[in-house]
């Protein structure tokens, strides 16, 4: 054959078009997820979980920190301004105890230490071991309970209810004077399930867990 009975090009070979690596439309290698795709949005998930704990933690503290002004600027600011009765003079220390004391250092202080923990999370367990001798106060309300539900239980149903009352509340005395005590439980159970999400997440948090919770 001569040079000009020769085609001019040569023709090009076609892939098979059902073939799957030649399809560009085939997207089923690419939407597969990988393992460490999968892991990373699990830790996502848990670490989103661990969040919530967190924002209830924060949530409730401003609700204690505002139960607690009910008493120390409700019903204390009363009755240094309008004076007790006269059987009840020399009581009315014991009823409220050093709840003045907690309310303060979490109003002024821990509140806002907690709400900083919402963007950073790992000062959580390191706040409350910085503040673990400020929190024995505690201990010293806790053991001033029994004899202050002893003296309000005198005067529930007159002088405390009147001023609950005048001040409109809606709740008793009582409900508000065993915060303290819930509040300190309710910490356990959140700091619990903190670590716990944290742990599931990879992240060790033993060593500060110990710390924390014992």
């Amino acid at each position: 054959m001569s040079l000009e009975d020769r085609p001019s090009s040569l023709p090009v070979e076609r892939g098979d078009s059902s073939s799957p690596s030649c399809n560009p439309s085939d997207n089923s290698l690419l939407s597969s997820s990988s393992p460490i795709d999968e892991m990373d949005e699990r830790k996502t998930g848990i670490l989103k979980r661990r969040h919530y704990v967190l924002l209830e933690l924060v949530e409730t503290e401003r609700d204690y920190v505002r139960d607690l002004g009910a008493v120390v600027e409700g019903y204390m600011n009363r009755m240094r301004e309008e004076g007790v009765p006269d059987d009840m003079k020399g009581k009315d220390k014991i009823v409220f105890g050093n709840i003045h004391q907690i309310y303060e250092w979490h109003k002024d202080f821990f509140l806002g230490e907690l709400e900083k923990c919402l963007e950073d999370p790992d000062r959580l367990a390191p706040l409350f071991i910085r503040q673990e001798r400020r929190l024995h106060m505690y201990i010293v309300y806790c053991q001033n309970k029994p004899k202050s539900e002893h003296i309000v239980s005198e005067y529930i149903d007159t002088y405390f209810e009147d001023l609950k009352q005048r001040l409109g509340h809606r709740l008793q005395i009582t409900d508000l004077l065993i915060k303290p005590v819930q509040r300190i439980m309710k910490y356990q159970l959140l700091l619990k399930d903190f670590f716990k999400f944290s742990k599931k997440a990879g992240l060790d948090t033993v060593e500060l867990e110990v710390r924390v919770i014992v």
